[in-house]
C-alpha cells in the first residue's frame, strides 16, 4: 500500500471517531449547530479523500450522508432519533471498511450492496426531510440564505422594491470536480437570466502554506430572473451536488444611496477598496465569523487610510467597523478632528500556534524503547564494577558519575515512554455510543459519567483495555442496573448512573467501572456454583460473600437466567481477568446487593519495561512482576500451619494459602524443611522467605529461599523449544548480567 493510502486509513479512522463524538453530542442537543458543523465536515472530508481511490462504494455512502447533513445545516430537516440510528449505522460501517482496507488494501466483496441498503435508508430521510420542509422543494425557507439577503443585494437582483420571484441555485461542487472535468464558473455561464451570484468557502480555509489549489472548497450561491424548467439543464452532470427551486422575496425598503467615500477619490482604486471592506461587513454568517470579519476589515481599513496619508486611531477605525452603516458613515464623515494619531504598534500579539502531530511508525518506537531497555540494563552493570573497584578517589568518581548516570537513564527511558502514551479517551469514546445503543435495546435509562479520560498508558496497555471495557460496560447496563419500573418500586431514580473513572496509581493505570444497580447477591453465587458444579454444597456454604462474588471470574460461570447477544453465557469475565492478567494487571471487584458494583482494573503504565521482584529458589534466579506483588516478610515457621499437604499462614490479619516456589517449579525439596520450605537465608533457618503475591482469585503466600533487589528488565518472551512453557511471562537480563525467568504466577498457581 502506498503512503497516500496508509495516511488516508489514519485519517479516516480519526474523522469516523470526530463524526461519532458530533454525532453523540447532536442527539443530545439536536439544536448544537458546531456538533451539525463538524458532523458535515467529517463527512464531506471523508468524501473528497476516499474519491482518490478506488472505493465507489465507500465514497457513495459518506456522500448520502452528507446530502443529509445538508439537509440539517439547512433547516430543512431536524435531529431525530431515527436519523441519528441510520447515521450512526453509516458510520458503523464505514468503520468496518477502514478496518478491512487497513487488512486487505480493498473493501469486502459485498460494499455494494451494503452501501446501497444504507444509502436508500438515508435517501427516504432526505426526502422526508425536504418533503416535510414546505410545501414544495423551492420554497423560500429551503433557501435561508435568500430570504436573508441584503438590500443592495435584492436590488442587484432586480427585486428590491416590489419583491418577485426567482430562481435559487446552491451548489456545492465536489472537492475533485476539477479532476472530473467539471468546471463550477463555466455552468454558471450557461444560466439564463443569471442576477446575483456569490462564492463562499464551503469550510474554514486552511493556511496558506497547506491550501491545495487543485481542490475546490467553494460554495456557489446564485439566482437566475429565468424558470427553474430553464435553469436546470446548465446543472445536468451534477445533479447530486446542486439544489434549484423558485424563492419568492418580500420587498424590502431600499436605503438611500450610501454618502460617497469621502476619504479617496471618487472612482479611485482606494475608494473601491474601502466600499469592498463595507460590502464584507453585510456578508450573512455566524457571530464568530462575523467578528473574524470585523476585525479584518479593521485592520485592511487602517492599512488602506495609512496608505492614504490620513491614519486613523486603531480603536476608533475598530469600532467603525461593527457593521457597514457605520463604516460607510465615518469614511464619508472623516475621523473626527482631535483624533489622536495611531500609536505605532511595537508586535501584535498572535494567536497561539495550534500544537501539531508528528506520526512515527509503531515499529520506530518499540526499536526506541527496546533500545532504552538495554541501556538500563547496561546501567545496571555499573553497580557492581564500582563495588569491586574498593575504595579511594577513583571510586568516589565513579560513584558520582554511576548516579548521575542513572538519573539521566531513568529521564530517557520517562521521556522514550512518554512518547507512546496515549490518553484513554482513545477506549472511552465508543462507550457513549455503547451505553446508548444498549440501554435502548434493553429499555433501561443509564447515564453515564466518563471521569479521567486525559489519563495516559502506553498504547499497548490501551489495546489491552479495550475488549475488557467495553465488557465490563455491558454487563453492567444488562445485569447490573435494573430496569426503570424496578428502580421506582426500589425508591430509586428511574435512571441508572454508570461510571467510568481512570487515574494513574503507584507507576500504573487503573481503570475503575462502578453502577448503583442491583449489586451480585452472594447467597445467589453459592447456589449457581453448585448448581454448575463448581463447589460441593458444604464448600459453597464455607465461602466467605466476598470470595462468593469473585466466582464471576470462574470460566463458564453465570447466574443469567436466560442468555442474549448480549451477556449471560458466562464467557466474559473470566475472558476479562485473563486479558488483564496476561498483560501484567489484575481484576478486583467488591458488590454490594441492592446498591451496586465497582470493577477494577489495575495495569502497569507500558509492557515495554517490566519491574521485576528477584528471588531465588533451588540456586536458580527469578523474577516476579511487582505488579502482582502485596508485599515481602519473612515468616516463623512455627506460624505455618499444614493441613494434609497444603500449608497457609496468617498475613495481615488473613489466612493466605501458601505454596512452595520450589515445588511448583519440580525443584528438590530444601532438606531443612519437610515441605520444601527454604531457609530464608541469613534468618538463621527459623524462618521462610514469603512473597505475598495478590492474584484476582485472592492472595497467595510463595515461599522462596531467598529475595534480592527490585529491577527494571525489558522482558524478552520464550522462543524456541521453550516457546509455549507455561507458568513462564519471558526471560531477562539483569544489570549484572545474570540471566532470569520471569514467572507467572496466575499460571504456576
Amino acid at each position: 500500500m502506498s503512503e497516500l493510502f496508509d495516511q488516508f486509513v489514519v485519517e479516516a479512522q480519526e474523522l469516523l471517531e470526530t463524526a461519532g463524538g458530533a454525532l453523540l453530542a447532536l442527539e443530545h442537543d439536536p439544536a448544537d449547530r458546531a456538533s451539525v458543523d463538524e458532523l458535515f465536515r467529517a463527512f464531506h472530508t471523508l468524501k473528497g479523500a476516499s474519491g482518490l481511490f478506488d472505493m465507489a462504494a465507500f465514497t457513495r455512502l459518506v456522500h448520502a450522508g452528507e446530502d443529509t447533513l445538508s439537509l440539517l445545516r439547512d433547516g430543512r430537516r431536524s435531529m431525530t432519533p431515527e436519523l441519528a440510528d441510520r447515521l450512526s449505522r453509516a458510520l458503523d460501517q464505514c468503520a468496518r471498511w477502514v478496518a478491512a482496507l487497513e487488512d486487505s488494501g480493498a473493501l469486502p466483496a459485498d460494499a455494494a450492496q451494503a452501501a446501497e441498503t444504507l444509502v436508500r435508508g438515508l435517501s427516504g430521510v432526505s426526502a422526508e426531510g425536504a418533503a416535510g420542509g414546505g410545501e414544495a422543494a423551492g420554497e423560500a425557507d429551503a433557501f435561508p440564505w435568500a430570504a436573508a439577503l441584503a438590500g443592495e443585494d435584492r436590488e442587484a437582483a432586480g427585486v428590491a422594491a416590489a419583491g418577485g420571484v426567482l430562481t435559487a441555485i446552491d451548489y456545492g461542487p465536489d472537492p475533485d470536480c476539477f479532476f472530473t472535468g467539471d468546471d463550477p464558473l463555466a455552468l454558471f455561464r450557461r444560466v439564463p437570466d443569471l442576477r446575483w451570484l456569490r462564492i463562499e468557502p464551503a469550510e474554514p480555509l486552511p493556511p496558506l502554506a497547506q491550501m491545495d489549489p487543485y481542490r475546490c472548497l467553494l460554495r456557489f450561491r446564485a439566482l437566475s430572473g429565468a424558470a427553474v424548467e430553464a435553469v436546470t439543464p446548465a446543472f445536468r452532470s451534477v445533479p447530486d451536488q446542486v439544489r434549484i427551486g423558485s424563492v419568492k422575496l418580500a420587498p424590502v425598503a431600499v436605503p438611500p444611496p450610501a454618502k460617497p467615500i469621502a476619504m479617496a477619490a471618487p472612482g479611485s482604486l482606494a475608494a473601491a477598496m474601502l466600499e469592498e471592506q463595507a460590502r464584507i461587513l453585510d456578508l450573512p454568517g455566524s457571530a464568530a465569523e462575523r467578528g473574524s470579519r470585523s476585525a479584518a476589515v479593521a485592520r485592511a481599513v487602517a492599512a488602506i487610510l495609512t496608505a492614504l496619508g490620513r491614519p486613523a486611531d486603531r480603536a476608533v477605525v475598530t469600532a467603525a467597523c461593527g457593521d457597514a452603516g457605520t463604516l460607510r458613515r465615518f469614511l464619508a464623515d472623516g475621523p473626527p478632528e482631535n483624533s489622536p494619531p495611531e500609536m505605532p504598534v511595537v508586535a501584535e500579539a498572535r494567536p497561539a500556534s495550534p500544537r501539531r502531530a508528528l506520526r512515527v511508525e509503531p515499529e520506530r518506537m518499540d526499536a526506541l524503547m527496546a533500545l532504552v531497555g538495554e541501556l538500563s540494563v547496561v546501567k545496571g552493570q555499573l553497580g557492581p564494577l564500582v563495588r569491586r573497584v574498593g575504595d579511594g578517589e577513583l571510586t568516589r568518581d565513579m560513584k558520582a558519575f554511576s548516579a548521575r548516570l542513572d538519573s539521566l537513564v531513568g529521564d530517557l527511558r520517562h521521556a522514550a515512554l512518554r512518547l507512546r502514551l496515549l490518553p484513554l479517551a482513545r477506549v472511552f469514546d465508543p462507550l457513549p455510543r455503547l451505553v446508548r445503543d444498549t440501554a435502548r435495546r434493553l429499555d433501561k435509562t443509564v447515564e453515564l459519567v466518563l471521569d479521567g479520560a486525559e489519563t495516559e498508558a502506553d498504547k499497548d496497555i490501551l489495546d489491552v483495555l479495550g475488549e475488557p471495557l467495553l465488557h465490563l460496560v455491558r454487563n453492567a447496563i444488562d445485569h447490573g442496573i435494573e430496569a426503570p419500573e424496578r428502580r421506582a418500586a426500589l425508591g430509586k431514580p428511574p435512571g441508572g448512573t454508570l461510571r467510568v473513572h481512570a487515574f494513574q496509581d503507584k507507576g500504573g493505570v487503573v481503570v475503575e467501572v462502578s453502577d448503583d444497580g442491583a449489586g451480585i447477591d452472594p447467597a445467589a453465587m453459592r447456589k449457581a456454583a453448585v448448581a454448575k458444579g463448581l463447589l460441593a454444597p458444604d464448600a459453597a456454604a464455607a465461602l466467605g460473600d466476598d470470595d462468593a462474588v469473585r466466582l464471576v471470574f470462574a470460566p463458564g460461570f453465570s447466574t443469567a437466567g436466560s442468555v442474549s447477544d448480549l451477556s449471560g453465557r458466562g464467557v466474559g469475565m473470566d475472558a476479562v481477568r485473563a486479558a488483564v492478567e496476561r498483560a501484567g494487571g489484575r481484576v478486583e471487584i467488591a458488590s454490594t446487593p441492592g446498591s451496586g458494583t465497582r470493577v477494577r482494573l489495575s495495569l502497569p503504565l507500558t509492557l515495554s519495561i517490566t519491574r521485576v521482584v528477584v528471588v531465588e529458589a533451588a540456586g536458580s534466579v527469578y523474577g516476579i512482576p511487582v505488579a502482582v506483588v502485596g508485599g515481602v516478610q519473612r515468616v516463623p515457621r512455627t506460624e505455618i500451619r499444614g493441613v494434609k499437604r497444603a500449608e497457609s499462614v496468617v498475613l495481615r490479619d488473613r489466612v493466605v494459602p501458601l505454596v512452595r516456589l520450589r515445588r511448583l517449579l519440580g525443584q528438590p525439596a530444601d532438606d531443612g524443611h519437610g515441605q520444601g520450605g527454604g531457609h530464608g537465608r541469613g534468618a538463621g533457618g527459623g524462618a521462610d522467605c514469603v512473597v505475598l503475591v495478590e492474584l484476582s482469585d485472592g492472595p497467595v503466600a510463595v515461599a522462596v529461599d531467598d529475595v534480592g533487589e527490585r529491577a527494571d528488565v525489558v522482558l524478552r518472551p520464550m522462543t524456541g523449544v521453550l516457546r509455549g512453557l507455561r507458568g513462564y511471562a519471558g526471560t531477562a537480563l539483569l544489570g549484572d548480567g545474570r540471566l532470569i525467568l520471569v514467572l507467572d504466577l496466575r499460571e504456576l498457581l
